[in-house]
C-alpha cells in the first residue's frame, strides 16, 4: 500500500541519482518551451550575466523594466527640443534618474497620506488609449475592421510598453497634489484679507525672452567654413589617425569626408559662439536701456504684460501671445521683494523651460479692496490653503535623503 523507505546504502545513493536526473530533466525542458526573450532572461539570471536593477534610489531599487520605462518618457519629452536632444545617451539617462527619484519621493508621501492611484483606472485609461487608437487607425487607413489591428492587439502593445507598477507610481506621483491633497475648502477671515491684498497688487514689467534653440538659429546663419578649414582639419585627422579609410584600406576622401567635417565643425562653433553670445548678453544688463540693448543684441523682440496680480504671476501671458512661468524661479521673488518697480532695473535671466528671461519691472499698483468674509468661521479649523507650500518644503526637505546609486555596468539601450 504505502512505498517502504530505503533501507540500504545501495537503495539511497539509487533513488538520489534518480531524483537528480529527474530534476536536470525537467528544468531543461522548462528553459526549452520558454519564449526567446523570457528564456535569455531566466538564463542571464542563473549565470549573472544580467542585471535585474538599473541602480538604487535611497537604498531601493531600480528595476531595469522600470528604469527603461523613465527613460522613454524622457525621450517623448525632449523630442520637442530636437533629434539630437532626444537621442543623446547621457541626457535620457540623467533624465531618468531624476524621474524615478521624483516619483519614488511623491510615492512615499503618497504611501503615508494613504494615496494611491488603482490599478483599474490605469487600465481603464489604457482600454480608452486602445479604442481611440483603433478607431484612427481604421479611419485613416481606410481599411475595414477586419483588416486593421484588432483591438484587443493593440491594448496588448500599449499593456506591455511600460511596467504595471510604473505607471501606477508615476500616475500616482503626478495626481498625489491636484487629486487629493489639493482640496477646496473655504478660507480664513486672515487667508481671505491676504489674497485680496494679492490680487489688488497689480504689476507690470516688459521681457525679453531668449531659447537656446533662437541662439543655435542664429550662430549657424553666421558661420561660415572655408573649404581650407575643412582640408587643415582633414589632414590633422589623417595624421593622428582618426580618419577613417575604405574597403581598400586607404583613407577617405576628401570629398568623402567633406559634408561630414562640415557638421562637425558647425556643430562646436556654433556651441563656443553661442557661449561668447551669452556672455555678451549678461553684460548688457548693466548698460542704461539694457532691455533694449539684450533686444538688439539677440534679435528678440520686447514683450510686455501688464497690470497682472501676484496671484496670477504662475502664468502671464505678454501682448504677443506668449506665456511664461515667472513665478517658478525664487529669484524672481527674491527681485521683487528688493523694491525693483519703475528704476528700468533690468533683472535675470529667469529659467522657464527652455528660455531664460530678462525683466524690466514698470509700475505697481493697488486698488480698492473687494475681500469678504467668509460665511462660515468653522472654515478655520478646516482651511490648508497652505498645503502647497508645506508639501512642497517636504519634498524638497527628503530629496536629500534619496541618493541615487546608478549601475555602472548595466548596458541600458
Amino acid at each position: 500500500m504505502f512505498e517502504e523507505e530505503p533501507s540500504t546504502l545501495k537503495e539511497k545513493i539509487y533513488r538520489t541519482i534518480i531524483a537528480l536526473f529527474l530534476f536536470i530533466l525537467v528544468g531543461t525542458l522548462i528553459i526549452t518551451f520558454l519564449p526567446g526573450d523570457a528564456e535569455q532572461s531566466f538564463m542571464g539570471a542563473i549565470t549573472g550575466q544580467n542585471s535585474t536593477k538599473a541602480g538604487t534610489i535611497a537604498g531601493k531599487s531600480i528595476p531595469v523594466d522600470y528604469f527603461n520605462a523613465a527613460k522613454r518618457d524622457c525621450y517623448y519629452r525632449y523630442q520637442q527640443y530636437g533629434r539630437e536632444t532626444a537621442q543623446n545617451p547621457e541626457l535620457l539617462n540623467s533624465c531618468a534618474y531624476s524621474t524615478v527619484r521624483e516619483i519614488y519621493i511623491a510615492n512615499d508621501i503618497a504611501t503615508s497620506v494613504g494615496f494611491q492611484v488603482s490599478e483599474i483606472s490605469i487600465k481603464r485609461e489604457m482600454s480608452k488609449q486602445a479604442r481611440e487608437v483603433h478607431k484612427e487607425s481604421v479611419s485613416q487607413a481606410g481599411y475595414g475592421e477586419e483588416d486593421s489591428r484588432s483591438l484587443t492587439e493593440i491594448y496588448q502593445q500599449i499593456y506591455r510598453s511600460a511596467p504595471m507598477n510604473y505607471r501606477i507610481d508615476s500616475a500616482t506621483g503626478y495626481a498625489l497634489f491636484p487629486n487629493f491633497l489639493e482640496q477646496p475648502l473655504a478660507p480664513t477671515e486672515n487667508e481671505v484679507e491676504l489674497e485680496d491684498e494679492a490680487k489688488r497688487a497689480k504689476i507690470s514689467f516688459r521681457i525679453v525672452a531668449i531659447s537656446e534653440v533662437n541662439l543655435l538659429n542664429a550662430v549657424e546663419a553666421k558661420i561660415n567654413i572655408s573649404d581650407a578649414e575643412l582640408m587643415k582639419e582633414y589632414e590633422k585627422e589623417k595624421k593622428d589617425g582618426s580618419l577613417s579609410k575604405d574597403a581598400t584600406g586607404n583613407f577617405v576622401s576628401f570629398e568623402t569626408r567633406k559634408p561630414l567635417l562640415l557638421s562637425k565643425m558647425k556643430f562646436d562653433r556654433k556651441r563656443k559662439e553661442v557661449e561668447v553670445w551669452k556672455g555678451r548678453i549678461a553684460s548688457k544688463i548693466s548698460e542704461p536701456n539694457a532691455l533694449e540693448a539684450i533686444a538688439e543684441e539677440t534679435l528678440q523682440p520686447i514683450e510686455s504684460v501688464s497690470n497682472v496680480s501676484l496671484s496670477d504671476l504662475k502664468l502671464v501671458t505678454s501682448n504677443r501671445g506668449n506665456s511664461y512661468r515667472l513665478a517658478n524661479s525664487a529669484k524672481f521673488w527674491e527681485t521683487l521683494a528688493n523694491d525693483p518697480f519703475s528704476k528700468k532695473t533690468v533683472v535675470g535671466p529667469f529659467s522657464d523651460n527652455d528660455k531664460q528671461v530678462y525683466v524690466e519691472f514698470g509700475a505697481l499698483t493697488y486698488g480698492q479692496t473687494t475681500a469678504k468674509k467668509p460665511a462660515d468661521q468653522a472654515a478655520d479649523f478646516l482651511k490648508q490653503r497652505q498645503l502647497l507650500s508645506f508639501f512642497l518644503e517636504i519634498n524638497q526637505s527628503i530629496a536629500a535623503e534619496y541618493n541615487v546609486e546608478k549601475k555602472g555596468l548595466l548596458s541600458l539601450e
